[in-house]
């Protein structure tokens, strides 16, 4: 078993799915995970269940909506009573079947699944560097599918190039690794380690949304899926396995290395995405 004993991490949507697996083993492991949800009946719940048995661990909740950039600031401020942070997990993910935009106007998707994680990431790099200086990102498969140099950055960000919940859904993923890259060419001779990771096509509350025939055949498709548990050992090996210490820049499909599609490796495109995205959340 992984000995993480008194690390500090931080989870995002962590009350179901591969961020509710992965807190009930970071808190078997010894960690002290703060388990970040967006609401918080829902959290407690989380928080109520993981206390079912005696674990090593401890663990905190706080309410963030991470597509909301007020939000995620509150979060990061309270997260500031922390001197550091070993680990951040950005986890937290949505798609929709229909065009959503934010209050601040942004699409849903790609507010909540890159831009809200970008921010909070930002915000915490002090803390990360004087913790653990380690970043999972998780992704997806789907990134395959992402097409952000289809459009102007902005008209993606903003919706106004939307062609689909799936092409956001994957534009979002895309964006993931991107980050992900960007983050170790601007970081990594300061020692930080950043990696993505694709789960695994498993049965979690994000298939529960959205009405239409995909959630329909989803829905049915669940029964076939994996457990949320083979993403939580996925993301687990990136924060506890000894031969993975130093690894850093890569996308892993599940627990093995995997190279990214070529456009999620475009060093230009991965600059202009860090740089809007430091426009749009300030």
């Amino acid at each position: 078993m992984a000995d993480l004993t008194g690390q500090l991490i931080v989870v995002t949507g962590a009350n179901s799915g591969v961020g509710f697996s992965l807190s009930r083993m970071l808190l078997d492991a010894g960690a002290h995970v703060i388990m970040v949800c967006r609401s918080r009946e829902r959290g407690e719940k989380a928080l109520e269940a993981l206390g079912g048995s005696p674990r090593p661990g401890r663990d905190e909740l706080e309410i963030a909506d991470i597509s909301d950039p007020g939000s995620v600031r509150d979060l990061a401020t309270r997260l500031q009573r922390f001197d550091g942070i070993a680990a951040l997990v950005n986890n937290a993910g949505v798609w929709r079947n229909s065009l959503e935009r934010t209050a601040g106007g942004f699409e849903v998707t790609m507010a909540t699944n890159h831009l809200g994680h970008f921010l909070l990431t930002r915000l915490l790099m002090d803390q990360l560097a004087s913790g653990g200086n380690r970043i999972v990102n998780v992704s997806s498969e789907a990134h395959r599918s992402g097409k952000l140099a289809r459009a102007p950055l902005r008209d993606v960000m903003t919706g106004a190039a939307w062609k689909g919940g799936l092409q956001a859904y994957s534009d979002s993923k895309q964006a993931n690794v991107m980050f992900t890259s960007e983050l170790v060419r601007r970081f990594g001779d300061e020692g930080l380690i950043a990696n993505s990771v694709h789960p695994g096509v498993l049965a979690t509350r994000i298939w529960n949304k959205n009405p239409g025939p995909l959630t329909l055949f989803m829905r049915l498709f669940k029964l076939i899926m994996k457990s949320p548990d083979v993403g939580g050992r996925a993301v687990l090996r990136l924060l506890s396995d000894p031969d993975l210490a130093d690894v850093t820049n890569t996308y892993f499909k599940v627990e093995d290395a995997s190279p990214a599609q070529p456009t999620a490796l475009d060093a230009d495109l991965a600059r202009d995405l860090w740089e809007l995205s430091e426009r749009l959340t300030e």
